[in-house]
């Protein structure tokens, strides 16, 4: 009974501190979107705004729920144990998730530059500038070409030029494409050499994306200490429970030896979630 009431308040300060967390984070968006803009802009283009690609946290949540009521209900997995077991496979899920929208942003950011290059191109042998952005989608693959082919549309069905940019830049949440729209506004309105600052763009994208390079490059180290550490801890618990399996759940179900390995989890997942931080910086 003990146990349990060690184990029920442990989850419950667990998940407070979580629910502080994302409050702080949610204050933090919030003043970050007020200092970008006004909160009417915003709720207006919410509904006309689709994001190109966005993190899906709740996918591990869920998986973390049902991965610990098949621990408890049919392993009979004691309540520290799945607590630890599923906070490791949580911040795990995390990182999966943060790889793979990382990974879709990367891979669109190369496609702007090269489309970029050859927008400059277009523009600088005398087409306008809708026929060049035709052309540029033309020759660039997906997920860039529904982008551009949209934003196409919209220019011909007679859309405002200024709103298609803004919300070309809010479609994808990074800071190429909010550099590319900004330009492309205040040149729609004011005026001015296109193709030159379509071409500053280009090498403005293209240094960021060496420059980050660079630092997964520097950073891979760490991630790849963190990974080799985490495998060598399960493969040794597996040996030693092929060794000696009596022994090994004899110490892995006692009241001793279940909250040092709960405590071990738990130091495994802040872990991974502090290498995640250090390893992805913005830039």
């Amino acid at each position: 009974m003990i146990q349990l009431l060690v184990a029920f308040f442990f989850l419950v300060s667990c998940i407070l501190m979580l629910g502080l967390y994302w409050f702080h984070a949610a204050r933090r968006d919030a003043v970050r979107k007020r200092l970008q803009g006004s909160r009417e802009e915003a709720h207006s283009n919410r509904s006309t705004t689709r994001l190109f690609a966005r993190r899906h946290p709740w996918v591990p949540s869920l998986l973390s729920v049902v991965l610990a009521a098949y621990l408890i209900e049919i392993v009979s997995c004691p309540l520290n144990l799945t607590l630890g077991i599923t906070i490791v496979f949580l911040f795990l899920g995390f990182e999966v998730d943060a790889w793979i929208y990382r990974s879709r942003i990367n891979r669109i950011e190369t496609q702007l530059a090269d489309a970029t290059d050859i927008l400059v191109s277009s523009i600088s042998s005398g087409a306008s500038f809708q026929a060049s952005l035709m052309q540029s989608s033309e020759f660039t693959a997906e997920p860039l070409r529904s982008e551009l082919e949209s934003v196409v549309a919209r220019l011909r069905l007679g859309d405002s030029p200024s709103e298609v940019f803004k919300q070309l830049g809010e479609r994808v949440p990074t800071e190429t494409f909010k550099l590319l729209a900004t330009t492309l506004v205040v040149n729609w309105n004011a005026g001015g050499e296109l193709s030159g600052n379509l071409s500053s763009i280009a090498s403005t994208i293209r240094d960021r994306l060496a420059i980050a390079r660079q630092i997964r490059t520097l950073s891979t180290q760490g991630t790849l200490t963190t990974v080799t550490v985490l495998s060598t801890i399960w493969f040794m618990s597996a040996m030693m429970w092929q060794a000696d399996p009596i022994r090994f759940e004899g110490f892995l179900f006692s009241t001793f030896g279940s909250w040092m390995i709960s405590v071990g989890l738990l130091l495994q997942g802040v872990g991974v979630a502090l290498v995640s931080k250090i390893s992805r910086p913005k830039i």
